[in-house]
């Protein structure tokens, strides 16, 4: 492209020179075209900044996470460019269905209720949801599961689904045992300081919120949910973009290396 435009220069160039040579009065020189459009589709994905090891934001704006990394290689694979923004979760598919985002792709997990409203893609990855406590607490997982503990979670997770579905509406617990947090940082501090007895929350998420601190998980509900990318069922082909770039992903090598490097092998 640039040496086209060189000698399109070139061109006017020396029409102009010619044009000075006789007594007519020189043309105006043609405009030079403009530099064709990159015609590459661009999408935004709504991330949850602050979602070890998935999706995180640094001070400086800067995302890094496993989601972040296997969002630009299958971005390259596929042709397509990728942006991405910092969503509230509890108006994460929300801000999917008005448009404001194009995709989700942070640790989300599938359910019944989310797949109402939205389409999913390949599953990319598998989690369980565990319980931390403050180290020398004494709570167990009969607590939990009997409701007597102070549970907090994120707002707008599965977490919260199951502990409505769960214990608050099979009585165990009182609906204010439950406070909700905007992110899994506030989770954490909460149970630090005592405001909960036990952050609820996906389990690779958690490692590493409580790592280095006094808290400690006692185990997790047992049962394991499939992580995908969300998209608008508007978007069938995008859709079908995403899933080939995931399948390619996952049967590559670079897969287990990328897990890896972020503790999710």
């Amino acid at each position: 492209m640039k040496a086209i435009a060189f000698c399109i220069a070139l061109l006017i160039t020396g029409c102009v020179v010619l044009a000075g040579c006789t007594s007519a009065p020189p043309a105006p020189a043609p405009a030079t075209p403009a530099a064709a459009q990159d015609t590459h589709p661009h999408y935004t994905i709504g991330v949850d900044p602050d979602f070890p090891p998935f999706t995180m934001q640094d001070h400086a704006g800067n995302f890094t996470g496993f989601d972040i990394d296997a969002a630009r290689i299958v971005a390259e694979q596929q042709g397509f460019e990728v942006s991405f923004t910092a969503v509230r979760w509890d108006d994460a598919l929300p801000a999917l269905e008005s448009g404001k985002i194009d995709l989700l792709w942070s640790g989300l997990t599938i359910s019944p209720e989310r797949s109402a409203r939205v389409n999913f893609s390949v599953p990319y990855y598998r989690v369980n949801r565990s319980i931390a406590v403050r180290e020398g607490s004494g709570y167990t997982m009969e607590d939990f599961h009997a409701g007597r503990l102070r549970i907090g979670a994120q707002n707008g997770t599965g977490e919260v689904g199951w502990v409505q579905a769960n214990l608050i509406a099979s009585g165990r617990m009182p609906a204010a045992n439950l406070s909700l947090y905007p992110d899994v940082t506030s989770l954490t501090t909460a149970l630090a300081d005592g405001s909960v007895d036990a952050s609820f929350a996906q389990t690779p998420a958690q490692a590493v919120a409580i790592r280095g601190k006094p808290l400690v998980v006692i185990g997790n509900t047992g049962t394991e949910y499939s992580c995908a990318v969300a998209m608008r069922k508007t978007d069938p082909a995008l859709q079908a973009a995403i899933d080939t770039g995931l399948s390619r992903l996952m049967a590559d090598p670079a897969w287990e290396r990328l897990r890896a490097h972020y503790g999710l092998a």
